[in-house]
């Protein structure tokens, strides 16, 4: 990705927070489709074999939805470590109204249909193909949209992904949600970097 012209990598980077973001919604039909994006952008190539719905749908719910305490639960505010000592791995933290004040600032609402919170994982992915998406539409605004990108990055997704990767990948032995969340901290690393941020606090 390092060597493609600036138009073509902003593309490739909206397909990767697109796929990513698919990995970490409720498993759906096209979860093979997903699996199939996730090994060609693995670098090691495949691993494992195509998962199954049913099994992947159960492991889903185990991970990240319950019942009972999550092995890893996928919203920001958990994983944050700069607030007051008794919020700690709590939802509802500042960062989930921080995240919605930056999705209505970029035009977006969330719809009635999605019950979950707004800091979860996989609607901050989709934010970011949306933000990219947006600074290759734009023709007199992209640096905006990117400028939207590296703030996103900077005061979210690197502050927590690598804890809640970190735990995904000792939490599960499934082969799919192994590789997301592999891929998801290898792509906000070099986003990090990419885009001129700050080193990982996480």
């Amino acid at each position: 990705m390092e060597d493609l012209p600036p138009a073509e990598r902003t593309r490739a980077r909206a397909a990767l927070y697109q796929v990513l973001s698919s990995a970490f919604y409720p498993p759906k039909g096209d979860m093979a489709n997903v699996w199939d994006a996730m090994n060609r952008a693995a670098e090691g190539g495949a691993v494992g074999n195509e998962p199954e719905l049913a099994r992947l749908d159960l492991e889903y719910n185990r991970l990240f939805v319950g019942p009972g305490r999550l092995p890893c639960p996928p919203y920001e505010s958990v994983h944050r470590s700069d607030r007051p000592e008794m919020e700690l791995g709590t939802v509802l933290g500042p960062s989930t109204v921080e995240v919605k004040k930056a999705y209505a600032e970029a035009g977006l609402v969330i719809g009635p249909d999605f019950k979950d919170l707004p800091d979860h994982i996989a609607v901050e992915l989709e934010f970011m193909h949306f933000l990219c998406i947006k600074e290759l539409e734009s023709k007199a605004d992209g640096a905006k949209w990117h400028q939207m990108q590296k703030e996103f990055v900077r005061s979210h997704l690197r502050l927590w992904v690598g804890s809640f990767t970190a735990k995904t990948i000792t939490s599960t032995k499934s082969p799919f949600y192994r590789l997301a969340a592999t891929l998801l901290d290898e792509f906000v690393k070099d986003e990090t970097e990419y885009l001129g941020v700050q080193g990982s606090e996480n």
